[in-house]
């Protein structure tokens, strides 16, 4: 790679790292763990042992972590892009010329959307899109394409609770209803279609929330059929797979968006 970007994509749950040129992403690391730091140190040290990417750029949900940033910048990049919010609203306002989809971003927008929102746009610059992102949250971008009279542009979206999320509300708040995992439901269960009632708790858990993202999902495609539709995230594939409808999958869309933003970056 002659000129390598570094893109760090860190998630509520997880966090992703990757090493891209200005063609490709090379080999995706994941990271479920609390020691982040640690995790960059040994993705950077296996993948590229002695060298600095030109453009590291970091996505971050969680807290800031000036560590991490610190040890960023002074052992694997030479220049650090931290997209908090207020690089985010720069990224909007001097990026339009290059990413005309930027148009009507509203200020406070986090990275990984708007990282999503690029590379959704990049892989079908004529189709007008939803883009649908299972993670903590489920986020709901739309997206218009350029037309003759109109430039490629953000509408709007819509953010409700992910399918982990809503199992942890249920036994945060009820106190008779414990903690269950719905991945042991999801595997179990894997080749049976889900039944709209349960008979137990494990299956009226699936019923209500696994069923409830689903027929979530059925209700925008019935209500914007012309839309061309992603899914990402974590289950992505699981969802895609119940529903009857074309859907493309793009699990690493995120960082997707990031390597077109270290391009950017690179050029300033």
């Amino acid at each position: 790679m002659d000129r390598m970007y570094l893109l760090i994509d860190i998630g509520n749950t997880a966090c992703k790292a990757a090493f891209a040129d200005d063609e490709k992403i090379g080999k995706v690391f994941r990271y479920a763990g609390d020691d982040i730091r640690q995790f960059v140190r040994d993705t950077c040290e296996s993948e590229y042992p002695g060298k600095k990417a030109w453009v590291a750029v970091l996505s971050n949900v969680r807290a800031d972590d000036p560590d991490l940033e610190a040890m960023l910048r002074n052992e694997f990049c030479d220049r650090l892009v931290v997209l908090d919010v207020a690089e985010c609203d720069r990224l909007v306002e001097t990026g339009l010329a290059q990413f005309e989809v930027l148009a009507n971003m509203p200020e406070g927008m986090g990275a990984d959307r708007i990282a999503a929102i690029l590379a959704a746009n990049n892989l079908f610059p004529e189709n007008d899109l939803m883009v649908f992102d299972f993670g903590t949250a489920t986020t709901v971008e739309f997206i218009n394409c350029h037309k003759e009279n109109s430039p490629a542009h953000y509408i709007g979206g819509s953010i409700s609770l992910g399918l982990n999320t809503r199992y942890r509300a249920l036994s945060h708040f009820a106190e008779r209803i414990p903690l269950l995992n719905p991945r042991d439901f999801m595997e179990f269960h894997k080749d049976e279609k889900i039944c709209p009632y349960g008979t137990d708790l494990d299956t009226a858990m699936a019923a209500g929330n696994i069923l409830g993202i689903m027929f979530e999902i059925e209700g925008y495609q019935r209500e914007y059929p012309e839309r061309t539709v992603i899914f990402t995230g974590g289950d992505a594939i699981y969802f895609a797979e119940r529903l009857k409808s074309s859907i493309f999958v793009v699990y690493n869309l995120v960082l997707m968006g990031l390597s077109q933003i270290a391009q950017f970056y690179a050029e300033q």
